[in-house]
């Protein structure tokens, strides 16, 4: 990981300095983000691979704070660089979030390499804190690991007949830096129709992961299979979306595959390389416009996910919720955003106990400028 961050950086700074050699340097792009949160906990959450429940924490939380700038290098270099901070990466600490340097061979098509999120359906696609709801469904890790980094080819195309496509193929780290032993090789295809505002998509993700130790103690090496199709709707002021995904191979426990038994041989384990799993959901918003500036727009909104831990394994392991909130934009221009978000079970399996209702309330402000360049 480190050697890819000190590669990153040497094609930029190689980028910048053919680009000031030319003399066609872009005014870059400085954006920031400052996400805060109070979260509460009602209920206690099933610790699967402990066997007793325990109640989360309900508490403050910086959820988000980053800085990042983009911009073009000669016309050709496509860069960004975005550090800060996220509870969900690196527990919260300062890190490098993304950064990606892409090189346009032909307009149209990027090659280059890039740390950030890849082109898996919709949601993944998002960062953490741009999607609809507050947070995305929760199995989002297990299927998309967050913020992967390695090589990419990008294509961009419209056609005549009023269809827009986006495809990335991708190479990726595993969770570890040996690509030898950890790789994930990504397709994702997302194509707007003629239908106004209608997106379908989808994504394919073949991963090695090397985990361990397994049911006999070693470290093992096994191939594992992601992929999810769906669509993306904005027609006027409504927001739909909906997505559907599959899972071979469960890597990010290496325990996990032994808490599931064959469907035929309840005698048998499942292992990690051999478990299979299915998730969707779906999720609906209705912007409404207040001409007033200091609520501009209201936007309720409702998503009910679906998760099913174990689809070739004996017993009921599918888990349900739904989550109902409420996004305020208190400026005209949508950059300061109040939310409130609420989220609990619908369906538990039987026997293990119900995850704990989370209610969120949460202030976010963003910002971009155009920054000039010395001299000009």
């Amino acid at each position: 990981m480190r050697h890819t961050h000190f590669l990153l950086t040497g094609l930029l700074l190689l980028g910048w300095q053919y680009a000031q050699a030319e003399q066609v340097v872009g005014n870059p792009v400085l954006d920031a983000n400052v996400t805060m949160q109070v979260q509460h906990f009602n209920g206690e959450s099933f610790e699967a691979f402990s066997g007793y429940a325990s109640g989360p924490t309900s508490k403050y939380s910086l959820r988000h704070a980053s800085l990042g700038v983009s911009g073009c290098l000669a016309n050709r270099v496509h860069y960004e660089f975005r550090a800060g901070s996220a509870t969900c990466l690196a527990g919260g600490a300062f890190t490098l979030m993304d950064a990606s340097v892409l090189y346009e061979v032909v307009p149209g098509i990027q090659v280059g390499f890039k740390k950030g999120e890849i082109l898996r359906g919709f949601e993944f696609y998002d960062e953490c804190v741009d999607v609809l709801t507050a947070e995305k469904p929760r199995f989002a890790n297990v299927f998309a690991p967050c913020h992967p980094q390695g090589a990419v080819f990008e294509l961009q195309r419209e056609f005549s007949t009023g269809y827009e496509l986006l495809m990335q193929a991708a190479y990726l780290d595993g969770s570890g830096e040996d690509l030898d032993e950890e790789h994930e090789l990504n397709l994702g295809i997302q194509l707007r129709t003629p239908v106004s505002g209608i997106t379908v998509g989808g994504f394919f993700t073949a991963i090695r992961r090397r985990y361990g130790p397994g049911l006999d103690n070693e470290m093992v090496q096994d191939a594992g299979l992601r992929w999810g199709l769906g669509t993306d709707c904005r027609p006027g002021n409504l927001v739909l979306r909906a997505e559907y995904y599959g899972l071979k191979g469960n890597y990010n426990n290496p325990y996990s595959g032994t808490l599931y038994r064959e469907a035929n041989d309840p005698g048998s384990y499942i292992e990690s390389p051999d478990l299979k799993m299915q998730a969707w959901y779906a999720e609906v918003g209705y912007r409404v416009a207040t001409g007033i500036s200091a609520l501009s727009c209201i936007t309720p909104y409702l998503r009910f996910q679906s998760w099913d831990k174990g689809t070739n394994a004996a017993g009921d392991h599918e888990f349900s919720y739904y989550t109902a909130g409420l996004l305020l934009s208190l400026d005209s221009r949508g950059d300061t955003l109040l939310r409130i978000d609420y989220e609990d079970s619908v369906s538990t399996p039987a026997g293990q106990a119900e995850d704990a209702s989370l209610l969120i309330v949460r202030l976010q402000a963003s910002g971009a400028w155009l920054l000039a360049l010395a001299g000009e």
